[in-house]
């Protein structure tokens, strides 16, 4: 079985020395990668987190470092293209927006800056106007022709567990995935729901890699 996993977070630039990016560190993509790896499946990891991985025989075969939203959309459509991936594992947290400009005021006016090298300090406030980036996800099916199982992640905040599989399940139809895995921030480090068109499965965060093999595997098999 060849994987694509993608881990981590990604950062937009405001300037050439500045960026926003989120607290996600990937090691819940990181850790199925590795799992998977010693499962015996031909694994590639799209990694914000490299550094993180161990140097035993569980690090996966393939691994491919990112950085930024650009960097990360750019791997992805190039290997989901011409890799020939059974399965994709896309758990990386992607920025949903990016900086269009900065703007400081003057006279009541607001006034485009130039952000290609680097943004002075001197000023006293800068305005930021995000917009949103294209949902990586979204593309994995068409246009970028992947046929084979898709997983997808979402996490949300601050809302009940109803809720969030309401939401998961919805957002699981949107981008066509095969699975999708959910939890909110404040318990994500415990557990995690993985939701397919049939079923729920309530999982501790230590066995989640196991859950989506086996998963991975019945549908293979099916």
């Amino acid at each position: 079985m060849k994987v694509l996993v993608t881990a981590g977070s990604t950062a937009v630039p405001i300037d050439q020395v500045r960026s926003i990016s989120n607290i996600f560190k990937g090691r819940t993509g990181n850790s199925i990668a590795c799992y998977l790896s010693l499962k015996e499946c031909d694994v590639t990891l799209i990694t914000s987190s490299e550094k993180m991985l161990p140097a035993d025989k569980s690090k996966p075969q393939k691994v491919i470092s990112f950085k930024t939203y650009d960097e990360l959309y750019e791997v992805m459509e190039r290997e989901i293209k011409h890799g020939g991936y059974d399965v994709i594992i896309h758990s990386a947290a992607v920025s949903d927006y990016y900086v269009k400009g900065a703007f400081v005021l003057e006279d009541e006016k607001m006034v485009l800056i130039n952000t290609s090298k680097k943004v002075s300090s001197s000023h006293d406030k800068v305005f930021l106007e995000p917009q949103q980036t294209v949902k990586i996800v979204d593309l994995i099916r068409d246009p970028w022709n992947f046929h084979g199982q898709l997983i997808k992640f979402k996490l949300q905040v601050g809302i009940t567990d109803d809720e969030l599989l309401e939401i998961a399940e919805k957002s699981r139809t949107d981008s066509d995935a095969d699975i999708i895995v959910a939890n909110c921030l404040e318990w994500s480090k415990d557990r995690a729901y993985i939701v397919t068109e049939n079923e729920t499965i309530d999982v501790t965060r230590d066995d989640l890699p196991n859950a989506i093999f086996e998963l991975l595997t019945k549908n293979t098999l099916s």
